[in-house]
């Protein structure tokens, strides 16, 4: 089944049914927009989008990450502030090799927006290179302060 919403970029979500628990639905979301990348790689530039619960939308980037890529996700931003509102779902588990360090940035700022606004983000299949750049301690971790730290008497 294909939503009616059509983003920049060509990319459309699909939805699957609404069967099975939550990660169930996730998992089915993920498979689903990576075969809709694979499907109608010319669209989307090797992106897919699939949308399973409200709010929450998965998103899986296949082939070689360049600049095509970093373009679409550009140009999916301001529609995953709509749609993934809740949840986004990002699976790089079909990318050829390494991410590009400009793939590698645009994926970082889709996280942190994602996360900034109040929404979960799970990356799966992400190479090692992107995972040690995104940080192991989420964008929305502080600490802080009550009183300024004490400084020593200097003699």
């Amino acid at each position: 089944m294909t939503t009616s919403i059509r983003p920049a970029g060509g990319v459309r979500p699909t939805a699957p049914s609404r069967r099975g628990t939550a990660d169930q639905r996730r998992r089915q979301a993920r498979v689903a927009a990576v075969r809709r990348a694979r499907e109608h790689p010319e669209a989307g530039a090797g992106i897919g989008l699939c949308r399973y619960d409200d709010g929450c939308v998965a998103l899986a980037a296949v082939g070689a990450g360049g600049p095509a890529q970093v373009r679409a996700l550009r140009s999916l931003r301001a529609h995953l502030a709509r749609e993934a509102w809740a949840e986004l779902v990002v699976d790089l588990s079909a990318l050829d090799g390494d991410c590009g360090p400009a793939l590698v940035r645009v994926l970082g700022q889709l996280r942190v927006q994602r996360l900034s606004a109040g929404a979960r983000v799970e990356v799966h299949g992400a190479p090692p290179a992107l995972i040690a750049e995104l940080g192991a301690r989420p964008a929305t971790a502080y600490t802080v302060h009550d009183e300024p730290p004490a400084r020593p008497l200097r003699p």
